[in-house]
């Protein structure tokens, strides 16, 4: 694919990628604008999480979507998207890579990317889509993430970050278009299909309590449903659900 069908901003180092792309005058930018830093020095996680990232040897970077031919309540398909491209672009190196619901991205049970999903809405239709996207490429040596892995730690080599970032872009690329060309496509059945521990019995602590469950689904809003093996069913949001590996 072209790399010209990308708008793409970089800078040499950035607090997050994300805020300052939400600070930016969006309706003047064309969709598919990147924003990229080599040095993401606060990068942003889920809830206060911190994405820790070493200077010049991963990918950091936001991507600006305008995703208005889908209704708002099947905003969760921006993230089925985005996970299934990431998928897409790793499987082609690395085994075993999965899903971690609702949106990281792991090899085994150790995590390689992590994506960020911040919706804006104007009444009942869309406005712009900010979707932040972390992934370790060459780092090998990480100080409070708690279970990370890398391109290069799975591999052994180095990747050129810049081949690695068109071939990614180029991925989520064509999950977005085909959603946005054929609009009927439903990527839920693919998205739970490479969920890590997808109908497997897991340990999970649900509101502080420990508990084995199964994953069952997750819904149009994005929330996961857990079967408990008393039989009952939970449904859980990110506040409210920790994986326990």
């Amino acid at each position: 694919m072209s790399e010209n069908k990308y708008n793409i901003l970089s800078f040499d180092s950035l607090a997050s990628t994300q805020t300052s792309l939400i600070g930016m005058d969006l309706s003047s930018l064309p969709e598919w604008t990147i924003l990229i830093t080599k040095n993401q020095t606060s990068g942003r996680g889920q809830s206060k999480n911190v994405w820790e990232s070493e200077d010049g040897k991963n990918l950091t970077f936001s991507i600006l979507l305008k995703p208005f031919f889908i209704n708002i309540a099947d905003q969760f398909l921006i993230t089925q998207v985005l996970s299934l491209g990431i998928y897409d672009f790793l499987s082609k190196y690395i085994q075993d890579v999965y899903i971690k619901w609702p949106n990281d991205i792991y090899v085994k049970k150790n995590k390689i990317a992590g994506i960020l999903v911040n919706n804006k809405l104007q009444g009942e239709e869309f406005s712009f889509s900010i979707c932040g996207i972390g992934l370790n490429v060459n780092q090998t040596c990480f100080l409070n993430a708690p279970n990370p892995t890398s391109m290069k730690f799975e591999l052994g080599d180095d990747f050129d970050i810049e081949a690695v970032l068109f071939d990614l872009l180029d991925c989520i690329y064509c999950r977005y278009n085909r959603l946005k060309s054929e609009k009927v496509i439903d990527y839920k059945q693919e998205y739970m299909s490479k969920l890590l521990y997808y109908n497997e019995w897991a340990k999970y602590e649900y509101e502080g309590i420990l508990l084995d469950a199964k994953i069952l689904d997750v819904n149009q809003y994005g929330h996961l449903i857990l079967l408990k093996k008393d039989e009952t069913r939970i449904l859980a949001d990110l506040k409210q659900l920790k994986f326990c590996h």
